[in-house]
């Protein structure tokens, strides 16, 4: 295990086997069009309030989860 050694101890890492893992299968990558761009790229929002009663984001408005994530 070249360059995962500590000196004199060889370096082993930890595997919590209980937790289940995956392989990814497939990695796919694609070019898009001016339009394709546009149509992804562009969120209308129309709702006035930011957030509900319970304080989440309004879907349509400023901090809508579909525009990504936000740190207050």
């Amino acid at each position: 295990m070249a360059g995962h050694e500590r000196q004199d101890e060889q370096f082993v890492p930890y595997v919590d086997r209980d937790i289940a893992s995956h392989r990814v299968k497939a990695v796919g990558f694609r070019v898009y069009n001016d339009a394709e761009l546009q149509k992804l790229c562009v969120k209308q929002l129309h709702d006035s309030d930011t957030f509900d009663c319970l304080g989440h984001a309004t879907s349509g408005g400023l901090y809508d989860l579909e525009l990504g994530t936000f740190i207050f």
